[in-house]
């Protein structure tokens, strides 16, 4: 403020001098009169003398106001002596703001008002010509508007050195939550995973729980998970499958989700689960994505569908292992010649690699870049578990430095999840527009705030290493209309080929 009232005074000092030659203007129209009657005086007494026959109204011709003064100065000026002249000419001089007047011709003759403005220079202005206002207000208009830049330019910057120390960088933080702290007990737990053979029944319930704040108990799930695994060896006894073998053990799990199962001798039946076409991406219930949720609704979908397969794989000493396709997962595993089977379980059926690639949504980096179509190591499934409790966690509260912080280490263990780096694209785009909105500029001025520009840069760089894996996002109706095309004549029948296929090999195998 200090600074806007100094500019403020020393301008109106200059404001002050540059509109002063009004009242030199004003000292010139009042002088002019007298010097007109003294020369009409002396001009009456020679003219007597001299006897002429000039009339008097003749004489009074020059004291009409509006005579040209032109007219004027020409009738008086060849009989004036030479001391009236000096005198005219020093009083002209004296003021420098009226030139001195040339005598009228014929064809360029114009009147002049008397009481017209003259002529006259604004000091420091020696080119200046014009003799009305306009030019006056034109040049003052422009130093006002000089001066208005100014002062907006400093209170400009002084509203940006505020803004820029009141400005959050940082996302709000949901930590002070207490049910944050089962996330962050969750995710400490799944750490210490990381170098284990840990259980993927265990990893897949501590990401659950969380999300109901703990309320679940470990041992009830347990129980179940262990029943199951009972009912199914059970069964490959009752069928006599060899249970060393992989094909043996993957076949009885791919029949208890596709096929109804019953064991005669304990009154034990087992119904396929269905596909769940409602919310099956969990937008409006996350708990829709959960294995917990599938064994309560005999309900699932590409999400939970595979999780259990897993689980019950572990259960029975099965190996198989989590695949990715656009939007969609499935199971991979291989038979006992190392050939790899691909089991869709959200319609039931086997399936080869021609088809997962006639989704059309998979490019050639994302191939070369082994995000889709590849079974996934242990190492590399608990990265996704903890993409999992990461998106939980975001749905359940918001994006904070914990959101940050369990991606990093998912993206640490397993570079290439494609999954990871998209919840971190998500992460670095909030970030960036929450700073965006406080300072509130375009972005052609986002450089003058140094750290949103870093946080803007970051948030590109996290989109282009998506797009360098070969992401590409595939349209929910596009989806929709693949997964349908499993349930064509031409599939079922492929599928039906691979199953008869692989019981003749158990068979042989007895």
């Amino acid at each position: 403020m200090l600074i806007i009232n100094i500019i403020t005074r020393i301008n109106l000092g200059a404001f002050r001098q540059e509109f002063a030659p009004h009242s030199a203007t004003n000292h010139i129209r009042g002088t002019l009169p007298n010097i007109l009657k003294e020369t009409e005086v002396q001009e009456m007494k020679q003219k007597e003398s001299n006897k002429t026959n000039r009339t008097k109204q003749e004489f009074g011709k020059p004291q009409r106001k509006s005579q040209p003064f032109a007219c004027q100065t020409h009738a008086f000026l060849p009989p004036l002596g030479l001391t009236i002249i000096l005198i005219i000419a020093l009083t002209i001089n004296s003021y420098g703001q009226i030139e001195t007047p040339k005598p009228p011709k014929v064809s360029t003759f114009e009147q002049v008002n008397i009481n017209q403005t003259p002529t006259y220079k604004t000091p420091g202005e020696n080119n200046y010509q014009r003799n009305n206002g306009t030019a006056i207000y034109e040049n003052d208009l422009k130093k006002q508007q000089s001066r208005q830049q100014m002062i907006y330019e400093i209170r400009r910057e002084a509203e940006m050195a505020n803004s820029k120390t009141a400005v959050s960088y940082e996302l709000p933080s949901y930590g002070h939550i207490p049910a944050t702290n089962h996330y962050k007990s969750a995710f400490s737990e799944l750490v210490e995973m990381i170098d284990t053979n840990y259980s993927v029944q265990r990893a897949n319930f501590i990401v659950e729980n969380a999300f109901y704040e703990n309320q679940g108990k470990y041992e009830s799930f347990d129980n179940l998970i262990t029943q199951i695994g009972q009912f199914l060896i059970r069964k490959m006894e009752e069928l006599n499958y060899d249970q060393s073998s992989n094909l043996s053990k993957n076949l009885i799990l791919f029949q208890f989700f596709s096929d109804t199962l019953k064991i005669e001798s304990k009154n034990l039946e087992h119904l396929p689960f269905k596909y769940e076409f409602d919310d099956y991406m969990g937008h409006n219930d996350w708990a829709n994505m959960f294995v917990e949720k599938l064994l309560r609704t005999n309900k699932g979908q590409c999400h939970s569908l595979p999780l259990l397969y897993l689980i019950l794989a572990e259960e029975i000493g099965a190996e198989a292992h989590l695949a990715f396709s656009p939007n969609h997962s499935y199971i991979k595993f291989q038979d006992d010649n190392g050939k790899w089977i691909n089991v869709e379980l959200t319609n039931g059926m086997l399936t080869t690699d021609a088809f997962i690639l006639q989704s059309g949504y998979m490019k050639a980096e994302a191939l070369q870049n082994k995000i889709y179509m590849q079974p996934l190591t242990k190492k590399q499934l608990l990265s996704e578990m903890m993409v999992d409790l990461a998106k939980g966690y975001s749905i359940k509260f918001g994006y904070d430095e914990f959101v940050e912080q369990v991606i990093e280490k998912a993206i640490e263990i397993y570079p290439a999840n494609v999954f990871a780096q998209m919840v971190k694209s998500d992460y670095r785009t909030l970030h960036f527009f929450y700073v965006q909105r406080q300072i509130n500029v375009p972005p052609d001025r986002i450089h003058e705030y140094p750290k949103a520009k870093e946080l803007l840069d970051k948030m590109y760089e996290q989109y282009e290493i998506v797009d360098n894996l070969g992401y590409e996002e595939m349209p929910l109706e596009d989806y929709e209309k693949w997964l349908n095309s499993l349930n064509e004549a031409k599939q079922k029948q492929e599928s039906q080929q691979m199953i008869l296929k692989l019981n003749k090999s158990i068979e042989f195998r007895r």
